[in-house]
């Protein structure tokens, strides 16, 4: 079936037969001709995509019918669709029994259109079938329509041959024709989409022809007999089953294009004469297997039974005890397609093993056969068992062959009532299984009086046996549901990495693996109280943004130093002012609106946020008229130029005094008319004499307050007042063009960056297949191989002459009894050993007929004899040693030059190790470069924490983002912070963790107050309120909070993951900040034992003071 994509198909309903046929009345007609009968015998025309079922009466004048348009009797309408489109496709095609030949209508070369309908049983002929049901129940129907005829109305309508569908109007008729021209389907056989119907049927039609040619016509029927009435929940299992079945079994006259026979290694196309089964199934008892006497006897009788199991399959009928008569195709014989077909596919053999072979008729099993995979496979197997059968909606319905199909291949479709009863126990026992399924599911025992069903006692044993817990169950029924639900909730498994909150300590196990129950208390003493989240948020923003800013990096405890100063100005809040200051005086001169607090936006107009500070009343009765005079004229003039660094940015209070003044108000900034009415107003001091200042003041002052300089004033504005000012400041600098312009370069070389990750993993794999391949896996030697080997070298190494102590002397060549050393008798002479060697070189030479001969003649008969052969002998023997010797040097040679190639090689092979470490080393410094590079992007557009802990408390680390390098020029760590910040969950999370868990637990309630009870365990002292900061300071704190995560859970094996990623730069950075802050001594210095000098009090200025912005100086 056609698969449509994207969207359905709705049909246009089928019209009814009352507006497709008319009644007609018509004169008795004559007995019919045989002409007429012959006419009406022809075959009907094929039908065409576009047919108008006009139908013109062209008849004779004496046989004319008339029509009555009068109301008749009309046969009814399919009960569904099915029956409908054949009743309306038996009267379009018009291939009813024409029983008024006399009296027939003629159309445009179409046979009769006029039909009288008879009363009698035609199951193939639709108003045959109609009538004689009809009858049945109105007689008088019956007698109303034995005188008429209908003809197809004299209308024109519309047909598509691909869909079965009929148009009577041309409009739908091109909208259904318009929506098959779409390329929204898909091919169902061959998987092709993008297709319009037309196309996609015709491929379907296509592949299904192919499929039948190619599938081996001897299979056919034993495999749809074995499918037929099967109960299978999947067709994929169904065809394994029959595959394993049928893949060792062969048919008479399979087709040398399927069938291939193996024959002295080679694999020859072939056709099967002749199938023999084995003796055991014979009919007769012959005493050759080979020939039989009984021409039908049974082959593969029980391979279509699926009801028996393989292996008794298999004892019963085994397929390799057959015995097959095959013709071998013999290359250029009249069998062409078979050669043509081998040809193509690979299988063909020239030379003399055809020649050999070509043509000859051998006897085979089974073993020696196979099929060819194009033809006979698991999935073309599975597509023609899915192409023809079909099976209902029902549960456990059976799988039938098509009625079309059963016919073809005489396949009985009437269902036996033994088969029929054993579907319906099945059917009953596999629903009485789903049943007691779902209720062991739910909890619900069944009680013990219940009665058990009909098809449970009948059911042949030997049942299953029933599970303890079963039996336990029907043995006590006044088990309550609640208990039976909470014993299988508590043994059921959790599957890890689970919801935190379901993860439990376990003493016996999570101590042996270095985890620990109690968290590690944190440090909750943090700088500026409950503003300490506004310092770092501040902070962060400010080293995020560094660059846009022309702000060099600095440590929050730096900046914590910084404002808890106040005795003179420090450079890094001079800075800090001036840039942000910069920033909106470069953002004003680029043409930009000038930007206002976010908390401020849209709320009131400026002349409706004016009116608020005329309620401002400032120590000592200051108003704004107080501080109107001298902040005016700074509000116009901090925006016309940028401060310089040249001259240490001097002027910048003076700006920020401006800045506050234009743009701050008391819902953005409620304290900013105290901070300028502090930078520009000091109290008056008491008078110590009369003098010309103390006399009456002016109007710009206040009683009690003189006006006085914002550079003086500054370090003495309070610390929180500080932090206030230089957030507000952030809030409107985040708004600048230039803030944006730099998070969209983020976001660009994000995209970079991970392209660049991409490239570094390549060479990374690109390396590591390279380092394998000059390190192959040496496979282990035999032990023949070895010792071959070995006698090989200790050959090599010998001097190639005979071992004189293999070779016996005669008994009348032994010397006799002296003793000798070295050669050399004890009475002075020599002895006999060179002598002796010669003889026996001589000896060992000779072949065993010259033995035999010198044995025969004594030397004192023959003694020139002697001599001759003692010379020919010693000959021998030199001649043997130099061959060896000459072999020894061109062996020693040989394993020379191969050590020095062995040697190059090896050198080869090392200097190759040593350039794809130093690859490898390189990728690995970029990769870990890129991943810094990554983070800092990633983090420059929205700030987050690194994870969440079980009880949702949030980590985080604010080191390395933005413009804040992690790493500098040096290689060693920066930080920034040097700690680990946890803050405490807010209550909504924890509720949404608590509610994550009920539903991971099957619905089982989590209790608030457990949760609660546990934190406070776990937590202890260090238990955090919501939105409350705290931090880890040393790697030992860090370490045992490590010990504290649980990977197990969700969340917290998260953040292992993260932790793992990044624990050296973590602990890096702790570490540099305790040598900084003089916490620790570094290892270097203890090492040496270097006594540190204390220096005198104001000798060097603190760190923060030596802090310069090397950015605004262009030095970074």
């Amino acid at each position: 079936m056609v698969l449509l994509k994207r969207k359905p198909v709705f049909f246009t309903p089928l019209p009814s037969l009352s507006t497709v046929l008319q009644t007609v009345h018509a004169p008795p007609a004559p007995a019919p001709a045989p002409a007429a009968a012959t006419d009406a015998d022809q075959p009907a025309p094929k039908s065409k995509s576009k047919s108008k079922s006009k139908a013109k009466d062209e008849a004779a004048p004496e046989a004319e019918a008339e029509v009555d348009e009068s109301p008749a009797w009309v046969p009814p309408d399919g009960k569904d669709d099915e029956e409908q489109l054949d009743k309306l496709l038996y009267v379009f095609r018009e291939d009813l029994p024409n029983g008024t030949p006399a009296a027939a209508l003629t159309g445009r070369g179409k046979k009769a259109g006029l039909v009288k309908v008879l009363g009698q049983a035609d199951m193939n002929g639709l108003m045959g079938k109609v009538a004689n049901g009809h009858a049945h129940e109105h007689g008088e129907a019956q007698e109303a329509q034995a005188g008429t005829t209908w003809k197809v109305w004299d209308r024109e309508c519309f047909y598509i041959p691909e869909t079965g569908e009929i148009f009577t109007d041309y409009e739908s008729y091109c909208a259904r024709r318009a929506f098959y021209d779409q390329p929204l389907f898909q091919c169902e056989v061959s998987g092709k989409s993008s297709l319009d119907y037309f196309t996609a049927f015709s491929s379907e039609q296509r592949e299904v022809r192919q499929l039948h040619t190619r599938f081996p016509r001897q299979l056919k029927k034993a495999v749809l007999s074995a499918v037929q009435f099967q109960i299978e929940g999947k067709l994929e299992s169904l065809a394994d089953k029959i595959f394993e079945r049928f893949v060792n079994r062969f048919f008479d006259e399979e087709s040398e294009s399927t069938v291939f026979v193996e024959v002295e290694g080679d694999k020859y196309l072939a056709r099967i004469v002749k199938t023999f089964p084995p003796r055991s199934l014979a009919a007769s008892t012959s005493a050759s297997p080979l020939k039989p006497t009984v021409a039908n006897q049974p082959i593969h009788p029980f391979a279509s039974d699926l009801s028996l199991d393989l292996e008794e399959v298999i004892e019963k009928d085994d397929p390799m005890r057959y015995f097959y008569n095959v013709r071998l195709i013999e290359e250029g014989a009249q069998e062409g397609v078979a050669a043509d077909y081998a040809s193509a596919n690979g299988h063909s053999h020239d030379g003399e093993g055809d020649e050999k072979w070509g043509g000859s008729v051998m006897e085979v099993q089974a073993d020696k056969i196979s099929r060819d995979r194009i033809n006979f496979s698991r999935a073309m197997l599975k597509r023609f068992i899915r192409d023809c059968v079909h099976r209902d909606a029902a549960v456990y319905s059976p799988w039938l062959v098509k009625p079309s199909v059963a016919a073809r291949y005489g396949i009985p479709t009437e269902m036996p009532d033994e088969i029929r009863e054993g579907i319906q126990q099945y059917r009953e026992r596999q629903m009485d299984k789903r049943k007691r399924e779902r209720e062991e599911r739910l909890g619900i025992v069944p009680g013990a009086a219940e009665a058990p069903s009909v098809h449970e006692e009948e059911e042949e044993k030997p049942k299953k046996r029933r599970t303890k817990k079963a039996a336990a169950a029907a043995a006590e029924p006044e088990v309550k549901v609640e208990e039976v639900v909470e014993e299988k909730k508590k043994k059921k498994p959790l599957k890890y990495p689970a919801e935190d909150l379901l993860v439990e300590w376990n003493p016996e196990r999570d101590p042996g693996a270095g985890r620990t129950e109690l968290r590690p208390p944190p440090n909750r003493t943090q700088p500026f109280a409950d503003q300490f989240e506004t310092l770092l948020m501040t902070w962060s923003f400010l080293n995020v943004m560094g660059k846009p800013l022309h702000l060099s990096p600095f440590t929050l405890d730096d900046l914590e130093h910084s404002l808890y100063h106040n005795d003179s100005p420090t450079p890094l809040l001079a800075e800090i002012h001036s840039c942000l200051l910069n920033a909106l005086v470069a953002d004003l001169a680029a043409g930009h609106e000038p930007v206002r607090a976010l908390r401020n936006a849209g709320k009131v107009a400026d002349s409706e946020a004016d009116n608020d500070t005329d309620y401002w009343e400032g120590k000592k009765g200051a108003t704004t008229e107080t501080l109107a005079p001298v902040a005016t004229g700074l509000a116009e003039s901090w925006k016309v130029k940028e401060i310089s660094p040249r001259d240490g940015r001097r002027g910048w209070e003076a700006a920020l005094v401006g800045c506050l003044w234009e743009r701050a108000t008391l819902d953005t900034l409620p304290n900013y008319l105290d901070n300028i009415l502090h930078l520009t107003f000091e109290d008056k001091p008491a008078p110590t004499r009369p003098t010309w200042s103390t006399g009456p003041s002016t109007a710009s002052s206040v009683a009690g307050l003189i006006p006085t300089k914002p550079e003086k004033r500054y370090p003495s504005l309070h610390h929180l007042h500080k932090l206030e000012i230089i957030s507000f400041l952030t809030e409107l600098v985040a708004q600048t063009a230039a803030i944006r312009d730099f998070m969209d370069e983020s976001t660009a070389a994000l995209t970079e960056v991970r392209k660049d990750q991409v490239e570094a993993k390549r060479d990374y794999r690109r390396i590591q297949s390279e380092r394998d391949a000059l390190e192959p896996k040496e496979q282990p030697k035999e032990n023949g191989e070895e010792h071959a080997e070995g006698e090989a070298e200790a050959e090599a190494e010998g001097d190639g002459d005979v071992s004189m102590s293999e070779v016996k002397e005669p008994a009348s060549r032994q010397p006799s009894p002296s003793l000798s050393v070295n050669g050399i008798g004890i009475n002075g002479t020599h002895s006999v050993t060179e002598h002796d060697e010669l003889d026996d070189s001589a000896a060992g030479f000779a072949s065993d007929d010259d033995a035999d001969s010198l044995s025969s003649i004594s030397h004192e008969e023959n003694p020139a004899y002697a001599g001759a052969s003692r010379r020919k002998a010693m000959a021998a023997a030199a001649a043997e040693r130099e061959a060896a010797e000459v072999a020894r040097k061109e062996a020693l040679a040989r394993e020379r030059e191969l050590a020095k190639e062995k040697k190059a090689e090896g050198k080869h092979i090392a200097a190759e190790k040593k350039r794809l470490s130093d690859e490898e080393d390189a990728v690995r410094h970029r990769m870990r470069l890129l991943e810094h590079e990554f983070r800092s992007n990633l983090y420059t557009l929205r700030a987050r924490p690194l994870g969440s802990d079980r009880y949702c408390n949030k980590v985080w680390w604010m080191d390395g983002l933005g413009s804040a390098p992690l790493v500098g020029s040096d290689g060693k760590v920066c930080y920034g912070t040097g700690r680990l910040y946890l803050q405490g969950a807010e209550d909504l999370d924890l509720e949404f963790a608590r509610l994550a868990a009920v539903a991971a637990n099957d619905g089982e309630e989590v209790p608030s107050e457990a949760v609660n009870e546990r934190r406070d365990k776990e937590e202890r002292e260090g238990k955090l309120a919501p939105g409350e900061w705290a931090s880890y300071d040393t790697p030992e704190q860090l370490r045992a909070f490590l010990s504290y995560l649980n990977p197990k859970g969700l969340r917290e094996s998260q953040l292992l993951k993260t932790f793992k990623a990044w624990l050296p730069e973590l602990e890096g950075g702790m570490k540099r900040r305790r040598i900084a802050m003089g916490l620790e001594v570094p290892l270097e210095e203890e090492g040496r034992r270097v006594r540190m000098s204390r220096k005198a009090a104001g000798d060097e200025p603190e760190g923060y003071m030596n802090w310069k912005n090397k950015r605004a100086s262009g030095r970074e």
